[in-house]
């Protein structure tokens, strides 16, 4: 393989320009399926790149196509009838699964009028003659293809309509694209979510308990942890503001919560005992990731995930006002450690309050002393900081405007109760 797509693929892309990449070989499939298959994950909202231009025989892989896998989250290999007689596809393939192994690619093989067998074992068309390559390219060659023939994959059959929908649609629940919106400047997000992280990875107990008074930042940690780690589970489901919608529409959380565990099929529910007992067999049967934002009352708790505990892998994030919630999980089987968020210290509130007050993660000249004041008497709370520092808005660089703006944050009222107590 060409020098420049082994060192290509050492490093992690800084960015990610499609959702999947698409290796096939074009004498088999290019104007049917896999134009069909492009056509069908374009539609369904995925970047998708394909390249339409065949390389001749023995040519080795352009650096666009090295570039568009690394950059890519997923590949789809077309293995067709032909697919090992080109270098070009064996060199694509080589390189995609060096991205599954180093950069948490997904593969899903599609077996498109092949036995999967043949593949494995290269037998027939998937028999690598030697004697036309380098022996190094023909090993490396044959364990890539042992490799994604021992994936999980798609075997053709059937209806070809049917199948390239349930192509797209492991690839979406797979990549799962749900992305939350987080705050801009997170800072000392990375400190406060250390415990949590590593209570992911830790098989003691499948609930944790985010707790914390208003504006500490519970929401935003579990979106920050959503984000982080929701591609390791089979599926995700972040419900937020359950408090505010438990009292007037339980049963449709609970069709949401289903919904996005399963992939985006509705599951026909007409109670809410039907509901939980729903929840509790997916909790059963796949590895899943909830995060119930805002719950403040126990029945909220035990109707959403059932009262009594049983194996699971899963692992479910709650976020709650309340200090101390030990006793729901006691009554209800579940086991549960609590983790109280900590506040910003003064370094990261000072950084946090210029953010929102000068566009920038230091005090302007003048405001130092002010914003430092300021900064602390907002205890480390993050909402505090990110009002007050908004509400005082200042970016004039003008020096007579900018000393009027002293002024003001002199009068501010805030400024003024800590005067008085200093």
């Amino acid at each position: 393989m060409a020098s420049n797509a082994s060192s290509s693929s050492t490093s992690h892309p800084k960015t990610i320009r499609y959702d999947v990449f698409l290796s096939f070989r074009g004498d088999d499939t290019r104007d049917a399926f896999t134009d069909h298959l492009y056509q069908a994950l374009l539609r369904a909202g995925l970047r998708t790149f394909r390249d339409n231009d065949e390389i001749g025989r023995g040519q080795e892989l352009k650096p666009e196509l090295e570039t568009a896998i690394i950059e890519s989250k997923a590949s789809i290999v077309i293995l067709s009838e032909n697919y090992a007689n080109s270098r070009w596809c064996l060199d694509e393939l080589w390189l995609i699964l060096e991205q599954r192994r180093k950069c948490n690619h997904f593969v899903l093989p599609v077996f498109y009028l092949v036995d999967p067998s043949d593949v494995r074992n290269q037998r027939r068309s998937f028999a690598i003659e030697g004697s036309k390559w380098k022996v190094d390219d023909v090993m490396r060659w044959k364990a890539a293809l042992a490799k994604v023939a021992n994936l999980t994959g798609m075997v053709l059959s059937g209806s070809e309509t049917n199948f390239i929908k349930e192509v797209v649609d492991i690839v979406l629940c797979k990549l799962d694209l749900k992305q939350l919106s987080t705050p801009a400047h997170l800072i000392g997000m990375e400190n406060r979510l250390e415990v949590i992280n590593s209570w992911l990875k830790n098989e003691q107990s499948n609930a944790i308990a985010i707790c914390g008074m208003g504006g500490s930042g519970k929401t935003t940690a579990a979106q920050c942890i959503y984000n982080l780690n929701k591609q390791d589970f089979e599926s995700s489901c972040f419900v937020e503001e359950i408090g505010k919608r438990y009292k007037h529409g339980l049963l449709e959380l609970q069709k949401q919560l289903l919904r996005d565990l399963l992939g985006g099929k509705e599951m026909m529910i007409s109670s809410v005992s039907e509901g939980t007992h729903k929840i509790e067999e997916v909790l059963r049967m796949k590895r899943v990731l909830i995060i119930l934002d805002d719950i403040d009352d126990q029945d909220e708790l035990s109707t959403l995930l059932g009262a009594n505990a049983f194996p699971t892998q899963s692992k479910i994030i709650i976020t709650t006002r309340l200090l101390d919630i030990s006793a729901w999980f006691g009554s209800i089987s579940w086991r549960c450690c609590e983790h109280k968020l900590k506040f910003l210290n003064d370094l990261e509130s000072l950084e946090l309050l210029s953010w929102h007050a000068f566009g920038s993660k230091i005090p302007m000249e003048g405001f130092e002393e002010l914003a430092v004041q300021l900064a602390q008497y907002c205890g480390g709370n993050p909402l505090a900081l990110k009002v007050l520092g908004s509400s005082l808005f200042t970016s004039d660089e003008d020096p007579y405007k900018r000393s009027s703006m002293i002024e003001i944050w002199r009068e501010n009222e805030f400024t003024e109760f800590i005067e008085r107590r200093s």
